[in-house]
């Protein structure tokens, strides 16, 4: 008989590489989609991974005749050469292929699109499951290295993408899991497999060579050439980052450019366009220092907040093109802070189009900062006249989770109360946002839904709300300017001449009403019965739910869902086909399966385990997705959700995956492993709202110490759950890649419904939930530790027969069992 290959460093080596290719591919993955289609696919990336690596895991299952421990190298090369080359595929006839499709074939497209993205993680997914179920288990150790990997993979990307472009760094991924393969079958007598793997590894680590180089140097190389059914031509400057792709082109001298302008400039200036993942955009203007030629900008109603009190210190958040500044510069404003998040806008303002510009970065009393606005302002001591935000919508989906904006932050209870912080005695903060008084009221009902709770929390008396907020409109442009300082009747009359002088319309004022719903948030008395009596979500959104763009209710998508495909509504109407796209799936490799095994095994054996690795499933990824949307608005950047709230459970996760011994499940520590993982959950739960609030002006470097406090015990204890489950139940080697598979596509279930249920009901229900299913594995283990006490050493041996022969019946029925036993 053939002896079965034992566990080497190069196995824990390849299955470190391949999950941190697989983890940075998905992130790479995640851009393009937001990029090239619209940011609520990007989303489906993470379903997307998952479901290709369950697809794997099946295969290893479905065929143990072709995946035995023997041929565990051979295989891992050749899954591992493929996830190269079909991932290196994917990516260039997605850049390729112009995005100009007939509506009625856009799901076939989208389909098609699905699949082809599929397929690299379902290589990824049968190498993974080959050293995880067909190797001899010796405990945590290679799931360990596995989540380790993952976690250098989520941080690397971040850096990765700092030096050179996607495309590029897509190559890189194919050649390092090419190189992978080739390192566990070397030596491994399979010359063909040898070959092959060395072969991909060599072509596209001289093609990523090639293609950085271009990059570097400006030449022309492969790219983005078509983007949401537009051909992305004359691009001037382009740059990515983990949370968007910058790109500048020259519109030339044209009729400047405004939001929400009460008449059309006469006069013409040079501009030039630029775009946050083909999508989102704003302009730079030529500017020789001539104030005069931006007399336009008194006409723009999101600068209303200028005719409505003069203000001297001025801080803007979200600079963009630096438009908002030079409306700063035109009303006479003594100092400017800008704030803005994206280092790509940065460089483009200060360096890349600096003289363009006109320096603003030098104008006298501007100063720029590149940072997030609220962890700017919390650890400031500057204070302001005016704090103005300016749309500031990016439509950029976050490499770490597709519907959390970056800009979600700026648009909740709590952050408002951080500007008025910020704002000198009778100072203003002026949102502007879109609307349209016959389709789009939503998101200004929800910013004077904020307003009236900020303003509350702030104590003012539900009276008196009405003397503290001025909402104007102009075309398709509302701007709702609030002061924390009531406004005198003198005060308000006299900036309600100028304000009329300049034909903005004044929906809400202190003398003024606009209809039945903002007279109701205005007088205080809008509770959970009122909001939940309106067509659309407009309840104030806060840090628990910070998803401010979504209004559109899932039980009215359900009803009719083709009713809210506009705007921002439409990532809602994704995440519903996501959830039943899930829901299908678990069907298809769950229940299937289970019904067929149920057909050969005992329910009583088959259950516990298929439950608790379903469980596992969907309390991993409720708790990530919850703890990573809360804290990537307490640490205030979107690099931030991966570089240490994902990097931070994916490594103690392994860590505490590597503490799981290959007999761990015999041991007593079981209960003390089960009770850890309980209470750190619970404290974590508790700990994460108290601390996030009570630390939220503290300097960056201890909010992510804090962060990181908060997520390593309960993440070190999560860690330990897959790998007691294998050892628990490894007398079923041949189920093994199934009860994997269960853990994947219950995850991808987990990664859409928590993004469902924190919109729904609240982070922190979401995380409520997630703990629960930790609460089911616990009772699974403890009735399983009962029921059958394999797992207590000298057990009685009348109940080792029993195992025994439950063993010998379940290899009786499955034939495949006798051969893959001895794993």
């Amino acid at each position: 008989m053939q002896a079965l290959p034992r566990i080497s460093g190069r196995h824990y080596f390849a299955i470190f590489v391949l999950a941190s290719a697989t983890l940075s591919y998905q992130i790479l993955i995640t851009r393009f989609f937001s990029v090239m289609l619209y940011y609520h696919f990007a989303f489906a990336a993470i379903s997307l991974a998952m479901l290709g690596l369950t697809r794997g895991a099946i295969e290893v299952y479905n065929k143990p005749h072709r995946y035995t421990p023997e041929r565990v190298g051979v295989e891992f090369a050749r899954h591992a050469s493929w996830f190269a080359i079909s991932g290196v595929g994917a990516m260039i006839a997605f850049l390729c292929v112009p995005l100009i499709i007939p509506d009625n074939c856009v799901p076939i497209a989208l389909a098609v699109v699905a699949m082809a993205f599929v397929q690299p993680f379902t290589e990824s997914g049968v190498c993974i499951s080959l050293l995880l179920t067909r190797l001899p288990y010796s405990g945590g150790w290679l799931y360990a290295a596995d989540l380790s990997g993952a976690a250098l993979g989520c941080l690397g990307v971040i850096f990765v993408l700092l030096v050179v472009d996607p495309v590029s760094a897509t190559l890189w991924i194919g050649a390092f899991a090419a190189g992978a393969g080739w390192i566990v079958t070397r030596g491994g007598g399979d010359r063909r497999s040898l070959r092959l793997s060395g072969a991909v590894a060599l072509a596209l680590a001289a093609a990523a060579t090639v293609h950085t180089g271009l990059d570097v140097f400006g030449k022309s190389h492969l790219g983005v050439f078509w983007a949401k059914g537009t051909q992305q031509t004359g691009t001037l400057f382009e740059r990515w980052n983990t949370y968007s792709r910058v790109r500048v082109t020259a519109l030339g001298e044209t009729t400047p450019f405004g939001w929400g302008l009460v008449r059309k400039p006469e006069t013409k200036i040079v501009q030039n366009h630029l775009d946050i993942d083909a999508d989102a955009a704003t302009v730079i203007t030529r500017h020789d220092g001539d104030l005069g030629k931006l007399s336009y900008l008194k006409d723009d109603v999101i600068n209303a907040a200028y005719l409505v009190q003069p203000p001297a210190d001025v801080a803007v958040v979200g600079v963009g093109g630096g438009r908002d500044i030079l409306s700063g510069l035109f009303f006479g404003a003594k100092h400017i802070r800008g704030i803005e998040i994206n280092p790509a806008i940065f460089e483009v303002l200060t360096d890349k189009f600096a003289d363009f510009s006109g320096h603003l970065d030098r104008q006298p009393g501007v100063s720029l900062v590149n940072a997030e606005a609220r962890s700017y302002i919390n650890h400031s001591s500057d204070r302001y006249d005016l704090v103005q935000i300016s749309l500031i919508d990016t439509w950029a989906a976050t490499a770490a989770g597709g519907l959390t904006l970056t800009e979600n932050r700026l648009y909740t209870v709590e952050a408002w109360g951080d500007f008025y912080r910020a704002l000198n005695p009778g100072g203003l903060l002026s949102i502007s946002r879109w609307y349209d008084p016959d389709s789009h009221r939503g998101e200004f009902y929800r910013l004077v839904a904020i307003a009236a709770s900020a303003l509350q929390r702030k104590g003012v008396p539900a009276a008196e709300l009405s003397n503290h907020v001025v909402a104007l409109n102009v075309g398709n442009i509302v701007t709702v300017i609030t002061r924390p300082d009531a406004f005198t009747d003198s005060q308000w009359q006299a900036a309600r001449t100028r304000l009329l002088a300049q034909d903005f319309k004044i929906l809400l004022g202190p003398d003024v009403t606009f209809d039945n719903v903002t007279s109701t948030l205005m007088s205080g008395k809008a509770d959970a019965a009122f909001f939940a009596s309106l067509p659309e979500n407009v309840t104030p959104s806060t840090d628990d739910n910070p998803f401010f763009f979504y209004t559109t209710r899932f039980g009215t998508l359900a009803a009719g869902p083709s009713a809210a495909l506009t705007n921002n509504n439409a990532a809602i109407s994704m995440t519903l086909l996501l959830i039943l796209v899930a829901l299908c799936a678990c069907g298809y490799y769950i229940v299937i399966p289970f019904v067929r095994l149920a057909k050969r095994m005992p329910l009583s054996v088959l259950t516990p385990p298929v439950t608790y690795f379903c469980a596992i499933g969907m309390g991993f990824m409720l708790i990530e997705i919850s703890q990573m949307q809360r804290l990537m608005v307490f640490l205030g950047h979107p690099v931030y959700g991966l570089g240490v709230v994902l990097f931070t459970i994916l490594l103690f996760s392994g860590i505490g995956s590597a503490t799981v011994g290959a007999n761990a499940a015999r041991s007593s520590a079981v209960i003390a492993r089960v009770v850890a993982l309980l209470t750190t959950v619970v404290l974590a739960g508790l700990l994460t709202p108290l601390f996030t609030t009570w630390a939220r002006s503290e300097a960056t470097d201890v909010r992510i110490l804090l962060s990181v406090l908060l997520l390593a015990p309960p993440a070190f204890c999560m860690g330990m759950m897959f790998p007691l489950g294998l050892g628990i139940w490894r007398r079923h080697s041949e189920l093994l890649p199934f009860f994997w598979s269960v853990n994947g596509i219950t995850s991808m279930l987990a990664s859409v419904l928590g993004m469902a249920l924190s919109i729904e009901f609240g982070i922190a229900r979401t995380y409520a939930l997630g703990a629960c299913f930790y609460v089911v594995c616990a009772f699974i283990i403890m009735v399983s530790r009962q029921a059958n006490p394999m797992g207590v050493s000298g057990a009685r041996p009348v109940k080792r027969a029993r195992l025994a022969r439950q063993d010998e019946a379940i290899a009786t029925a499955d034939p495949t069992a006798a051969s893959t036993q001895s794993t």
